[in-house]
């Protein structure tokens, strides 16, 4: 099997390209994220659900108490409902920022919600307690793949 985009050889069972990184199902859905984008995206997700929540107390709550108390709860509810929103369209506030799109490995298609909220809510609460040891296995292993992301079966393009 060649690679659709620059003609290299690749394993039948290769879903991206060892030379380009294409996503070798559907091409045009792009290439592999690197780690360092990754990981970026996972810092960037509860970054701004902590600003968002700092800058509605400081700002808000220098008016009045009561609407810093009020907008404090409001924000990260908003947040919230966002990156719920954002999970049916295999994305986070992370991930959008930064222009990745997690796809499913086999088809390219985009994961549904649940798959998603598997992903990114209990994947990341099962990788992460002991040191992150889930993710740290990812960065190890060859395909730069999290435990999450191997059991659920989707990347990041």
């Amino acid at each position: 099997m060649t690679c659709p985009n620059c003609a290299n050889d690749v394993a039948t069972d290769a879903f991206f390209c060892a030379r380009c990184s294409r996503f070798i199902p559907r091409p045009s859905l792009g290439s592999k994220a690197n780690l360092f984008r990754r990981w970026l995206a996972l810092v960037i997700d509860p970054l701004i659900g902590v600003l968002a929540w700092v800058l509605a107390s400081a700002l808000f709550g220098a008016i009045s108490r009561d609407l810093g108390t009020a907008m404090a709860i409001l924000f990260p509810v908003v947040y919230l409902v966002w990156f719920l929103t954002l999970l049916r369209n295999g994305l986070t506030p992370g991930k959008k920022i930064l222009g990745l799109q997690v796809v499913q490995h086999q088809s390219g298609n985009t994961p549904g919600f649940a798959t998603m909220f598997l992903r990114e809510i209990v994947g990341r609460f099962l990788s992460g307690p002991v040191l992150g040891v889930g993710l740290l296995l990812g960065a190890l292993r060859q395909e730069w793949s999290s435990l999450a992301r191997q059991v659920i079966g989707n990347r990041s393009a």
